[in-house]
């Protein structure tokens, strides 16, 4: 069960990860409804995972990662990573458990990381990577005002075929001015 919420908004919490939610990160990550969208290529296991959360969860490198959280049951989890503090931007990544999928979680929780990047860390621009047969995820970052800034073809190679990565984005007057 998640701690103490960090971030709460109106029906989603981002709270710490903390190592109780290890057990929950690993059997999501590898349900085979889930690490298809993400990328995964492999299974995770249950001490990767620990060392993920060990040298990851609290890396002091500007990344931020939380864990979705709806009445204070665990459902997802949110990445704040890739900053880069000379030009001021950061890549937002967020997975859900899939009974989770199509209930507005993914946009709240998106909306709420966007806002934390930049009132909190002086980003820039926030953006956001999909891949094609991730018609949800696109549909996410467009809701939340981000535009398709343009597209690395065939830039990844899962499940035997060679997929598009879409690439979303959203500057700060932007999403200041929405």
């Amino acid at each position: 069960m998640p701690g103490r919420p960090f971030i709460s908004g109106e029906r989603v919490d981002l709270c710490p990860v903390s190592e109780d939610d290890v057990d929950f990160l690993h059997d999501t990550i590898n349900d085979p409804a889930v690490w298809p969208p993400v990328g995964a290529r492999t299974p995770v296991t249950e001490r990767e995972e620990r060392e993920w959360y060990e040298e990851q969860a609290s890396a002091d490198n500007g990344t931020v990662n939380f864990v979705v959280a709806v009445d204070g049951a665990p459902i997802g989890s949110l990445g704040v990573h890739g900053v880069d503090d000379t030009n001021g931007s950061a890549e937002l990544g967020v997975f859900l458990a899939d009974d989770h999928w199509g209930e507005g979680y993914g946009t709240e929780a998106g909306r709420l990381a966007t806002t934390y990047a930049f009132d909190q860390h002086r980003r820039h621009r926030v953006f956001a990577r999909v891949f094609e047969d991730n018609q949800a995820s696109m549909r996410v970052w467009e809701r939340l005002g981000f535009e398709r800034e343009g597209t690395h073809r065939d830039a990844m190679f899962l499940h035997g075929e060679y997929l598009d990565v879409h690439c979303y984005g959203v500057l700060e007057s932007e999403w200041r001015d929405q």
